[in-house]
């Protein structure tokens, strides 16, 4: 009974982990994630959907593609497994293909072939039987426009311009090397005369002192030697007294 228990509240724990991680899969609700907005260029192709969250085989179900801004605003419709034309808005017909293989990794995509401005505009994935909806914005944009910008961007002065302007820019680093680098060894050097400052003044007091001792050692030098001659000679004076007595004698 106490093991069954045990197991009863491991189990309990695992449902309320998964409740908590993936509350979708517990609750059977779904949500559609697809880009807030979407950009294309007019005469070009662009893509459009959004994914099923969790991931579920879409194959069976309704799907509807709509814009949200027109009244007649059925982009693609599939149903029962295919694609469903008749209630298509007649704005699109004939430009729009649905990947069918995508569905089956829960995923809608649709292709919509030589947009143009009017194409522009607030647009909706729906899946009725699930109730998971997404909105996203479609932009399309002059073709002239964007080939105004791509030629602006890729524009530049011209050669002989540019160099010259290389040119300065060679020189002005120039001058700056030679104004700087100098002041940064001067700087430098002082930093190092700063930091050693002390250092130098007890180098310079002790060869103060080495200069001072050397004199006194000198003179010291020159008592003792004026000691022991001295001292030689009175050495002499005794022996030559000595001499001189033993003649008297």
């Amino acid at each position: 009974m106490k093991t069954f228990s045990s197991l009863l509240a491991v189990m309990m724990k695992i449902l309320l982990i998964t409740f908590l991680l993936f509350p979708e899969t517990i609750l059977g609700e779904y949500g559609v994630v697809c880009p807030t907005l979407v950009e294309a260029v007019e005469g070009d192709a662009v893509t459009l959907g959004g994914s099923l969250s969790p991931p579920l085989n879409l194959t069976p179900y309704t799907l509807d593609l709509k814009r949200l801004d027109l009244h007649d605003d059925l982009v693609h419709v599939y149903r029962h497994g295919q694609d469903h034309f008749p209630p298509q808005s007649p704005h699109y017909r004939g430009r729009t293909t649905l990947i069918h293989e995508d569905l089956i990794g829960g995923t809608v995509t649709l292709h919509i072939s030589s947009v143009n401005l009017s194409d522009s505009g607030p647009y909706e994935v729906y899946i009725p039987d699930l109730k998971a909806r997404c909105e996203f914005y479609l932009t399309v944009e002059r073709k002239a426009n964007r080939t105004k910008r791509n030629d602006f961007s890729t524009s530049g002065p011209p050669v002989g311009e540019e160099s010259e302007s290389e040119h300065r820019d060679g020189e002005n680093r120039k001058t700056a090397r030679a104004v700087i680098l100098p002041s940064l060894l001067l700087l430098g050097t002082l930093l190092v005369l700063v930091l050693m400052r002390g250092k130098i003044k007890s180098c310079i007091e002790r060869l103060r002192g080495r200069k001072e001792q050397e004199p006194e050692r000198a003179g010291n030098g020159c008592e003792m030697k004026n000691l022991n001659m001295e001292a030689a000679k009175g050495d002499e004076d005794l022996e030559r007294a000595a001499g001189n007595g033993n003649v008297l004698l």
